[in-house]
């Protein structure tokens, strides 16, 4: 049963429950979930790249 036709079926409530979910969080010294914010996100992305570039030089 496609996902279109179990939102028809069962509600999308549901339909979204049961759905496998990929999740990640970040915690600190105290075990505290940090918000990812899109700046750090960024910022490893810029990172990550740099990197790369320097392997491949």
């Amino acid at each position: 049963m496609s996902v279109s036709e179990q939102l028809i079926s069962r509600g999308i409530k549901h339909v979204l429950e049961n759905q496998p979910k990929n999740t990640c969080v970040m915690l600190d010294d105290n075990g505290q979930e940090v918000k990812i914010t899109k700046d750090m996100v960024v910022n490893v992305c810029h990172q990550l790249l740099n990197k790369c570039r320097n392997v491949k030089d």
